[in-house]
């Protein structure tokens, strides 16, 4: 996960993050999951995500798997 050059950065804070991938068990836990959304200008997770902050970034994650759907990276 997140080794290949080829991908671009990825999210989180060593960039090993990238959508597809299923995000480690740990960064799932309710210390990441982000509640407010709203307040940091994220749409609406769809019914069966979340969206869990990875360190400066934002990963929107299906809540049963932990595959990742969308990212977006800090500036």
């Amino acid at each position: 996960m997140g080794d290949r050059p080829d991908r671009g950065r990825g999210a989180g804070p060593d960039h090993r993050f990238h959508k597809g991938d299923r995000l480690p068990h740990e960064w799932r836990s309710r210390q990441h999951l982000l509640n407010d959304w709203h307040a940091h200008h994220l749409k609406r997770p769809p019914r069966g995500y979340h969206w869990v902050h990875t360190g400066p970034d934002y990963v929107l994650a299906a809540i049963a798997t932990g595959v990742i759907a969308q990212i977006i990276l800090s500036q």
